[in-house]
């Protein structure tokens, strides 16, 4: 089902400046190295700024024996994992910009954004001509406006998936950004509606099936932008987005993840005796979540709750899957938060057996090794492609057999459909073929933090296979 906005017209969104006025009046000490650190991560210019280093205190162990049994295989169950994401480019200028702008004013920016939405009617800098000839014009040319085939320009289109599949399904993930790119158009009641509309889709077209979903970048309004669950001020506040999705997804959730959901917009679940899963928010990593400035420890307590969490499930002696929606030791997420995590991925790495990511659109996979043995693999973090099409990219989801007794990745498919045949079709649904076997195409054994190792050296050692795993 698609929905279109034809009109294209830009909306005021004044919660963003306020957003930002709010940081900027209320961060104690801010200093541009903190900003310089944050927004472009370690480039020299955060060494000495304390507010950036922090830790999370972590159980030291000893550690469970490892499960060496990684491939075993007894009863096999498919898992559907359907991600929509986006990437965004950082904000290179805006610290150099804050500081040199001579007269700079609220009235200015606004004026500048929302273009005539009643807040820039003082603002001198902002009226100016061009000397234009006076005419006389010649005559129009009355053939450029003939239509000979009907144009539709499209503002935004919200897909919303439904497929038919012969395998059964035992657990959808959902690993965020179900917003569209339209962030120029984007606002609380928008945004509310569109994860609306997905959660009551997902229920009805998977009306049997547990859908575990995180949060994206996307879709707080501004985008990005995930206050501390302390700050109340309506304006700015998160809250509205953190109370939407407990409601929302009661429907697959119990009712004790309601508190940390209404905390931050994490939580975890016993999915079955044995089988936890945690679901992260940390898209208060992200390097372009302004409010990284106001504080950028450990917000809402989320790592330590991390931390807290395992230690229990290792004493219970459950398998852990891990959803997290920006991979973290990318640049994009705060260099101290992907630290810490992966001290609590190295210290839990006999409990914890897969990690789903989202937000890059691309299909691929991250290994981590161990803090004190920088060769031995620890954990395995995937990312599956996107239902949007983005740049260069066909639409496509992954379906993971996992091993029900270990909780192993045993295979990974990609499934896609024709892009071009289906624009050619817009009205017959697109045919959706399985594209690959991860397993079959590199000749793995299962998707354990080992074999990817073996493939990982593999690729930098055979260009052919690193230009196909590209491809």
């Amino acid at each position: 089902m698609l929905e279109h906005n034809t009109h294209c017209e830009p909306l005021m969104r004044q919660n963003l400046w306020e957003t930002i006025a709010y940081i900027l009046n209320n961060t104690k000490g801010l200093t541009s190295s903190r900003i310089c650190g944050i927004v472009f991560q370690g480039s020299g210019c955060s060494e000495d700024e304390p507010s950036l280093e922090w830790t999370v205190n972590v159980d030291p162990g000893p550690k469970p024996q490892a499960n060496r049994e990684n491939n075993r295989r007894t009863d096999v169950r498919d898992i559907l994992y359907i991600k929509l994401s986006i990437q965004m480019k950082p904000l290179e200028t805006i610290a150099y910009i804050l500081n040199n702008t001579k007269g700079l004013t609220s009235s200015r920016i606004c004026g500048i954004v929302f273009q005539g939405s009643g807040c820039s009617e003082d603002e001198p800098s902002l009226e100016w001509t061009v000397n234009v000839d006076p005419g006389p014009k010649p005559q129009a040319n009355r053939e450029n406006n003939r239509r000979t085939d009907q144009q539709i320009s499209q503002c935004y289109t919200i897909i919303i998936l439904s497929i038919l599949f012969l395998q059964k399904i035992d657990y959808i993930y959902m690993t965020g950004d179900i917003v569209d790119h339209a962030i120029w158009n984007t606002s609380i009641q928008k945004n509310s509606d569109v994860i609306t509309k997905v959660t009551q889709k997902m229920r009805t077209d998977f009306p049997d099936t547990p859908v575990y979903p995180i949060l994206g970048n996307h879709e707080p309004s501004p985008l990005n932008a995930y206050a501390p669950h302390y700050i109340t001020d309506e304006k700015v506040s998160t809250k509205w987005l953190y109370e939407l999705v407990a409601d929302l997804w009661s429907v697959w959730l119990p009712p004790d993840t309601r508190e940390t959901i209404l905390r931050g917009g994490f939580y975890t679940v016993l999915a079955r005796p044995g089988f936890r899963i945690i679901v992260l928010n940390n898209n208060v990593c992200y390097n372009l979540n302004w409010w990284l400035v106001y504080n950028p420890k450990d917000q809402d307590g989320q790592l330590q709750w991390l931390a807290d969490t395992l230690l229990q499930a290792e004493n219970d002696g459950e398998n852990v899957h891990i959803l997290a929606h920006i991979p973290t030791g990318d640049t994009e997420c705060l260099r101290t938060w992907s630290r810490e995590f992966h001290k609590i991925i190295d210290r839990f790495e006999n409990t914890i057996r897969a990690i789903f990511n989202g937000h890059t659109h691309n299909d691929h996979f991250h290994v981590y090794y161990a803090t004190n043995e920088s060769t031995r693999p620890i954990s395995m973090a995937i990312n599956g492609g996107s239902v949007t099409t983005f740049n260069d990219l066909n639409s496509n989801y992954k379906t993971y057999s996992v091993d029900s007794a270990t909780y192993n990745i045993l295979d990974a498919e990609t499934w896609i459909f024709n892009l071009t045949e289906a624009n050619i079709n817009p009205n017959v649904n697109p045919t959706w073929y399985k594209l690959y076997s991860f397993k079959d195409q590199y000749g793995v054994e299962s998707l354990s933090p080992i074999e990817l190792d073996k493939l990982t050296h593999k690729l930098a050692a055979n260009r052919s296979l690193l230009e196909e795993y590209s491809r």
